[in-house]
């Protein structure tokens, strides 16, 4: 066998491997949720947060009476973001056919379990970004695709769609194509808010170099495709688009924030306050700030910065400032944390971490062990898990700022080979 054909069937190899891995991990985020299936055990009463879910609201029968309708204002239900509702409205419309056709009384649940199926190609999309951005390091997509957090929370929003158009607007970019970037956060932003920080990654390496085409390019297809997904929304139903964007943008989940942590655990013990429980008038001015310096990091490191870092920084400093730290947020974070750091320790500490947040979050607090030594500080063991999962999300900023400054950006981005 030749060299190269000896190449090609383990690079086959590979993506078998990667393809069940991703799979698996779908398998278990299913199986993990079916008892919250079987209403006889009452288990979205007696655990709530496991059985949350945004994905299978609707109406089958308003899919096939008011398609156009559902199709371009949010959805079955008027309350998804635009792209969702186009996707639900499809996949609502293909249900209710099918039901007509094979005479079967098609309900909720396949409607479901198609809008799951679609969430496990975007994982599978996602697995298979990260892997061609890691270049010749395809193990880094292996243990991706085995991240627990995707398990416990992946498939509880529509965040992952969000998440793929990130991770298809850096590789744009990182292949020097901004327009294709462009176009994807204008996907991306017609699902969360997020991918928009891809534009500002943009604009911040464009500033080093004090070259604007690529920015100028990304941000005009970004503009353009996000206006031809909400367009119709927004000239025929205004109102209802702005509630929805507002929803969007704004935090409102009770997960705990940097500023809450902080009034419950530090406050109490050193007398230093930062103002109201959600940090207030701190936010913006802390995110200003955060902004101004990853852009002096970005000019004044050694080498050009990638973009997945830059990204990464960005993203990370508006999980820390923001008014709640979201397990979903973590689900952002998942292919910029391996793409930037390499570190398969690293990476399964901060997994585990989550993790264990996650089960304080979801468990009753009666299923906790005592542990006295954290009582004596009047802290129980989610406020101890929260103040770890806020150290190791700054140690990850930490440590990229300096792999930024020590001009790691090869290490930090397998892609930049194709540079």
């Amino acid at each position: 066998m030749s060299l190269e054909g000896a190449r090609n069937r383990t690079g086959g190899s590979a993506g078998l491997v990667l393809l069940g891995l991703g799979l698996y991990t779908v398998m278990m985020a299913y199986l993990l949720r079916i008892p919250c299936r079987v209403p006889e055990w009452h288990m979205a009463e007696q655990v709530p947060q496991l059985c949350a879910t945004v994905i299978g609201s609707g109406d089958l029968g308003v899919h096939s009476t008011d398609v156009a309708g559902g199709f371009f204002t949010g959805g079955p239900t008027g309350d998804q973001p635009v792209l969702v509702g186009m996707i639900t409205t499809i996949i609502g419309w293909f249900a209710s056919n099918l039901s007509s056709l094979v005479g079967l009384n098609v309900g909720q649940g396949f409607y479901l379990d198609l809008s799951l199926v679609l969430l496990a190609l975007v994982w599978l999309g996602i697995v298979a970004v990260v892997s061609s951005l890691s270049g010749s390091r395809r193990t880094d997509a292996l243990v991706m695709a085995l991240a627990p957090v995707i398990v416990l929370v992946g498939f509880q929003t529509w965040d992952l769609w969000a998440v793929l158009f990130m991770v298809l607007a850096l590789q744009g970019y990182v292949r020097g194509n901004p327009a294709v970037a462009g176009i994807m956060v204008g996907f991306g932003a017609s699902v969360a808010f997020f991918p928009v920080v891809v534009l500002v990654a943009i604009l911040i390496i464009a500033a080093r170099h004090r070259f604007l085409k690529d920015i100028v390019s990304a941000l005009l297809w970004a503009v353009f495709s996000w206006a031809v997904i909400n367009g119709t929304y927004m000239i025929t139903a205004w109102d209802r688009w702005l509630k929805q964007f507002n929803e969007m943008v704004r935090s409102d989940t009770d997960e705990p924030s940097l500023w809450k942590v902080w009034g419950s655990t530090v406050e109490p013990r050193t007398g230093v306050s930062l103002g109201s429980g959600d940090g207030g008038q701190y936010v913006l001015l802390s995110m200003v700030l955060a902004l101004v310096f990853v852009l002096l990091v970005a000019l004044l490191s050694k080498r050009e910065p990638s973009a997945v870092q830059v990204t990464f920084l960005l993203l990370a400093f508006y999980i820390l400032l923001a008014k709640e730290y979201s397990l979903s947020y973590v689900v952002w974070l998942v292919p910029l944390v391996i793409l930037c750091r390499r570190n398969w320790i690293e990476f399964a500490v901060w997994q585990v971490v989550e993790m264990l947040y996650w089960a304080t979050a979801v468990l009753p607090s009666s299923a906790w062990p005592t542990l006295p030594w954290v009582q004596e500080f009047g802290w129980s063991a989610q406020d101890l898990l929260a103040v770890v999962r806020y150290v190791f999300l700054i140690y990850l900023v930490v440590a990229v700022v300096v792999d930024m400054f020590r001009g790691r950006k090869a290490a930090a981005l397998g892609a930049s080979a194709v540079q």
